[in-house]
């Protein structure tokens, strides 16, 4: 029973963790904002004492003006600490965002694999083959259909392929042992005399040069 148990617990404790890496990435970030308006805050003022020690110098105030450098050290020490958190933060937020895509990955790759033991679980080797044989049956029988349709009925189905084959290679025998017969020249053409052929031109062209003199009277009117 605590063999049961124990799997149970280690797998609820390690979501709990993967659940909590969004959160406190958050807060890690936020803090890390929190630090760089600190840092800009004291650069700020250490500008600000370095103006004063300035005008103080001016006016040969030079007990202000040492002070207004303590400051200044101060100042710089703090931002320079703020920067070592920084980095530390910086460094953990690296480490947590590996360590949750690390999570991220192997949760996936374990759901792929679950997906295929369920996919083979559901599988049965009896239920493959019978799907294959009801498939090879249902080949079959469209085949025979096929093979029915293309079978001959009627007048046709008392053909003999034999005999047709033999008579087709008479026809053959008969169109190879024929003689050529000669075709017929086309009939000479005559030549026309070029004369005659001018002559008829030029008769062609009075004639619609004619009609169409005629066609303008007959407009005019």
């Amino acid at each position: 029973m605590l063999k049961k148990l124990l799997p149970k617990t280690k797998s609820k404790k390690k979501k709990e963790v993967a659940s909590s890496a969004i959160p406190t990435l958050d807060r890690l970030h936020e803090n890390l904002e929190m630090l760089e308006k600190k840092e800009r805050l004291l650069q700020k003022k250490c500008s600000a004492e370095i103006e004063k020690a300035k005008d103080y110098t001016k006016s040969k105030n030079k007990n202000a003006a040492i002070q207004c450098l303590k400051k200044k050290k101060l100042y710089e020490t703090q931002i320079e600490q703020l920067s070592n958190f920084q980095l530390r933060v910086h460094d953990q937020i690296i480490m947590l965002e590996s360590a949750k895509a690390t999570t991220d990955t192997v949760d996936a790759l374990r759901s792929g694999s679950n997906a295929v033991k369920a996919i083979q679980q559901s599988l049965n080797i009896d239920d493959i083959e019978s799907a294959i044989d009801e498939s090879n049956e249902q080949t079959e029988h469209m085949r025979e259909i096929q093979e029915a349709l293309a079978t001959p009925v009627g007048a046709s189905a008392e053909f003999d392929e034999d005999e047709l084959e033999a008579e087709l290679e008479e026809l053959e025998d008969e169109e190879l042992e024929a003689p050529e017969e000669e075709l017929p020249e086309p009939p000479a053409r005559r030549p026309v005399p070029v004369a005659k052929a001018a002559a008829s031109s030029s008769k062609q062209g009075s004639s619609d040069l004619s009609e169409l003199t005629k066609l303008q009277a007959e407009m005019a009117l």
